[in-house]
């Protein structure tokens, strides 16, 4: 099963023209930071300040600035 998502299907022939499989582009990968990066930051960022405001010590990485 796991070589089925792995293996690659042969190029298709349209026209005459090899048509190369989909990949991400710079907008994809731009887009997958987006989505995921700055949301984890956020969380991070609130998780660093929740324990700060009850120890009174900052963890993160915030502190070094």
């Amino acid at each position: 099963m796991i070589k089925r998502f792995f293996s690659s299907a042969p190029r298709e022939r349209i026209l005459g023209h090899d048509i190369p499989r989909p990949r991400l582009t710079g907008m994809g990968w731009l887009l997958i930071l987006l989505y995921l990066g700055v949301p984890a930051m956020f969380i991070g960022g609130v998780l660093d300040f929740i324990v700060q405001t009850i120890t009174g010590q900052c963890m993160g990485l915030w502190c070094l600035f």
